[in-house]
């Protein structure tokens, strides 16, 4: 059996008196890659930072010894008098920023500052500085977003590639059900509760569809995926 990277049981969270999460419990698999899906407002990011240790919870979260994390989180902002270059930024962390900005298909951001980034540019680059901490596991929110489709499918790309040659275990949040399909080992559905969990041939039916994102949602298939 792969080696249990880190298992997550009955995570709850509360604010004031709402309830983002209840009871959602997964455990993800070294060479794994998680895609963690559900409708706005069903709590995917709140569970992604519970697992992470950035936000109070109930339940708990065991992570396997001595793991190096690297995170992105949906939305990064820069003051726009913030004075580093992408460059420099790698330089801090003592990493050669060719080697990752590569990668994403980002070299030519070397030279640009942080602040003058456009959303996409900047998705890109703090997914290259979070791999170039040699890390064991990447956790994504919505690693696409704001990048064009080459941009997309070359984020998707790279991160294929990273569970196949380095058995990087990958935990993402997608709205993307193609991508999934192709990307991702196991699902998990949230939507304030756990809906399904499993493969994704498995659990990606046209009622759990319907469940997660109401009557006028379907499942297509095309090329031999969702």
């Amino acid at each position: 059996m792969s080696e249990t990277i880190v298992s997550a049981e009955n995570i709850s969270v509360t604010r004031g008196d709402t309830e983002i999460l209840k009871n959602v419990s997964v455990s993800l698999y070294r060479g794994e890659t998680l895609a963690i899906i559900g409708p706005n407002g069903a709590g995917k990011t709140t569970f992604m930072k519970a697992l992470l240790g950035l936000i109070q919870f109930s339940g708990t979260v065991s992570w396997a010894p001595k793991i190096r994390i690297g995170y992105v989180p949906q939305k990064i902002s820069i003051a726009q008098t913030f004075p580093l270059t992408v460059a420099e930024l790698f330089w801090l962390k003592r990493a050669t920023p060719e080697q990752w900005l590569d990668r994403v298909g980002a070299a030519k951001l070397k030279h640009k500052k942080l602040s003058a980034l456009s959303g996409g540019e900047l998705q890109r680059t703090m997914i290259a500085y979070a791999l170039a901490g040699d890390v064991d596991v990447l956790c994504l929110d919505e690693p696409s977003a704001g990048i064009d489709i080459g941009g997309g499918q070359t984020v998707y790309s790279l991160l294929s590639d990273l569970r196949e040659t380095e058995r990087k275990t990958i935990a993402l949040i997608s709205h993307d059900i193609d991508v999934v399909f192709r990307h991702a080992d196991q699902v998990l559905c949230i939507d304030k509760r756990m809906i399904c969990n499993g493969k994704p041939a498995a659990v990606l039916t046209a009622d759990t569809i319907e469940r997660m994102y109401g009557a006028h949602a379907g499942l297509y298939h095309h090329h031999d995926h969702a």
